[in-house]
């Protein structure tokens, strides 16, 4: 009896994580479609399937409290007549495209400093894990993006320009929140870039990483 108490509340936490995730991917996906580049219409913004493994991939690794404080930071976003997934990309610019981003800041919401030193703390943390993953998983980390801003073009940003970018489009509240999940990370030796790259090897198809990397 008491396994079938806890089974269905193991369903009923799954359930309501999915509910955040697909609201919040439904949400992303809309603001993506009007975003503007400079040189046109992207690639990625016709290919839903890999927008979804990649952004789920992501909110897969987090609890409920930061799905639901970052689908608020959407729904308000929306309410204001704001594009936060725009944004993302604009102030990605900054390091990718300087003189661009030097054109268009004027255009974008004020960074406060308290947001500013909670983007860096975590983004932070989240460059070593990189770098552990970097180490241990060589030829699949090699297929994704560059790990740091020095490496940035104009047509390709690193990890560490996209991270400054996402979590400048997050509330202050969602920030804190995120930051106290890694900070407990960190103490439980959990990795969250391993995590969600195996969650990206799942979706496309391998068992683990292990198995990803033996077949490159």
């Amino acid at each position: 009896m008491d396994l079938k108490i806890g089974e269905s509340k193991m369903e009923i936490e799954v359930s309501k994580k999915e509910s955040f995730i697909r609201q919040i991917l439904k949400r992303e996906w809309e603001f993506f479609q009007n975003v503007h580049h400079t040189e046109g219409r992207a690639e990625c913004q016709d290919n839903p399937q890999e927008f979804e493994i990649m952004r789920r991939s992501q909110w897969e690794t987090l609890p409920d409290e930061i799905l639901e404080s970052y689908l608020e930071d959407l729904i308000l976003a929306k309410h204001r007549g704001e594009n936060i997934v725009q944004d993302k990309y604009a102030r990605m610019m900054k390091y990718s495209s300087p003189k661009e981003y030097e054109i268009i800041k004027g255009y974008l919401p004020e960074i406060s400093q308290e947001k500013e030193e909670l983007v860096q703390k975590i983004v932070e943390i989240y460059l070593h894990w990189e770098e552990e993953i970097i180490k241990k998983y060589p030829k699949v980390t090699s297929k994704g993006r560059p790990l740091y801003s020095k490496y940035d073009t104009p047509n390709y940003t690193s990890i560490e320009t996209y991270l400054k970018g996402e979590l400048s489009s997050y509330s202050v509240k969602t920030l804190k929140l995120y930051y106290e999940y890694i900070q407990s990370c960190v103490a439980n030796k959990v990795n969250l870039a391993e995590n969600n790259l195996e969650n990206i090897v799942l979706e496309k198809g391998y068992k683990t990483i292990d198995e990803a990397e033996k077949s490159l």
